[in-house]
């Protein structure tokens, strides 16, 4: 794996940009976090990129004042990913999040509260087949696992992960384009 990489990072890196859901659970309950990435790949098998995480489902929670506050995730994660299965249309991918951010619990006047400091670290797994020549379908499972936590909430954020989603491949339909344009 590592030649591999190491023979990947030779080869000229083109620009990698994703918006994803995962899902997950808090406490026993679905939840999911939005991400949005930008990185380089080389040689199509190996990302190095950053993403901004954070969580969309609502949880509610009674704060000492008897007021109801939300449950809030954010974190910046440093990512790679590493393809070591490309056959005909399927591809097997293995990407790893470190996560460096916080939760905290905000009051609908944007009051927060209990906020600290967490690190996140995520390996998963994802299979992603192309359909057609720009469309792709892909599902992966994970881990989401606290390294460093919030003691001051509640929640426990350690889960599975799950992703299931239809690709659009840009970098392919931008290169068919640019080529068109330049004939």
């Amino acid at each position: 794996m590592f030649d591999s990489i190491q023979e990947s990072l030779t080869h000229k890196p083109s620009l990698y940009g994703d918006y994803n859901t995962r899902n997950s659970f808090i406490s026993n309950y679905r939840a999911q976090v939005r991400g949005v990435m930008g990185g380089i790949t080389f040689n199509k098998n190996f990302t190095v990129a950053i993403s901004y995480n954070w969580l969309i489902s609502e949880f509610n929670h009674i704060n000492q004042e008897k007021d109801t506050s939300a449950l809030k995730m954010r974190y910046v994660a440093p990512f790679v990913s590493y393809s070591f299965l490309e056959k005909k249309n399927l591809q097997l991918t293995v990407p790893v999040y470190l996560g460096f951010g916080q939760t905290f619990y905000q009051t609908k006047d944007k009051k927060k509260s209990n906020s600290h400091f967490i690190l996140t670290y995520e390996p998963s797994m994802k299979a992603t087949y192309r359909v057609f020549k720009y469309i792709g379908i892909s599902a992966g499972v994970g881990f989401r696992m606290l390294i460093i936590g919030n003691k001051f909430v509640v929640e426990n954020f350690n889960s599975p992960t799950y992703t299931v989603g239809v690709n659009l491949f840009m970098g392919d339909i931008y290169r068919d384009v640019k080529k068109r344009l330049v004939e």
